[in-house]
């Protein structure tokens, strides 16, 4: 068996190939084409199938004993006796890529096969969530967690007052409102179309929330940043569970809100937001 340094070496380097060649493909308006739906019903554009295919090969050549697990296609058993699993979303935010919104990623998660299904967040996990255009980058190593290269060992004491919020209806939003406003909380809202990437920011304290009300989000969306948050002690709330996320298949995780670790956001009051 490798080292966790070992595999996250080796899943950085399929995240780093991936998101080059989506940036190589990036504007060609023949991979924005709709060609069908994923294994939870969303719509698939050419270039998810292309970027679930690339990263599935680059995973196959690594020679780990693995099944991968992405949106796209469900599972792929490229072992009959795995070592490991992968979680994997190729390209997170593809209507972005696809209308010409610069801001997406891919993420990667790697953890032993014999933690399926886990009552406690694995302790060997390793993952990546890259940006595909700025290649900024977010890390877990075992309990290590990196942004850039740089070791991370606290959640920040400072507070920006963002929260990216996705929600299904205005009832929604004026509740959430309502909610920061009766508790004299900063509410600047930002949507930036990945939560892969808006759930790292979230866990890091980039931004002080990532919210999401719509009960559509899915493991493979969320699994890095909820790795990051609870290495750094950073509040998560919501329908998640460490045997929701750490899957051999494509599961939806629900509702989640990370925040800071004072765990400004109960249970109880949560429940109300999305009521």
């Amino acid at each position: 068996m490798k080292s966790v340094r070992e595999l996250f070496e080796i899943i950085k380097t399929v995240s780093e190939s991936l998101a080059g060649l989506l940036r190589e493909y990036y504007g060609d308006t023949v991979y924005s084409e709709v060609v069908g739906l994923g294994v939870t019903g969303d719509v698939s554009r050419r270039i998810d199938l292309v970027a679930e295919k690339h990263a599935v090969e680059e995973l196959r050549r690594t020679g780990l004993n693995l099944w991968v697990v992405s949106e796209e296609k469900g599972l792929y058993r490229l072992s009959e006796r795995p070592d490991y699993v992968v979680l994997i979303d190729p390209l997170d935010g593809s209507l972005n890529y696809s209308v010409g919104i610069p801001f997406a990623s891919v993420s990667l998660a790697l953890f032993p096969y014999q933690q399926l299904n886990p009552q406690t967040i694995p302790q060997e996990a390793v993952g990546v969530v890259e940006n595909i255009f700025t290649r900024e980058w977010y890390g877990v190593v075992g309990r290590e967690v990196f942004v850039e290269g740089r070791l991370v060992e606290s959640y920040p004491a400072e507070r920006t007052g963002i929260a990216s919020v996705y929600f299904d209806t205005i009832e929604e939003l004026k509740n959430l409102r309502d909610f920061f406003k009766n508790r004299g909380w900063k509410l600047r809202l930002r949507v930036y179309g990945s939560a892969s990437l808006e759930s790292a920011y979230a866990s890091v304290g980039k931004i002080d929330h990532f919210i999401s009300l719509t009960k559509k989000l899915r493991n493979t969306d969320i699994v890095v940043g909820y790795l990051i948050a609870s290495r750094l002690g950073a509040s998560i709330t919501g329908d998640v569970s460490p045997s929701k996320v750490f899957t051999s298949n494509v599961t939806i995780v629900g509702r989640i809100a990370i925040s800071p670790p004072e765990r400004l956001i109960s249970v109880t009051s949560f429940n109300e937001l999305g009521q």
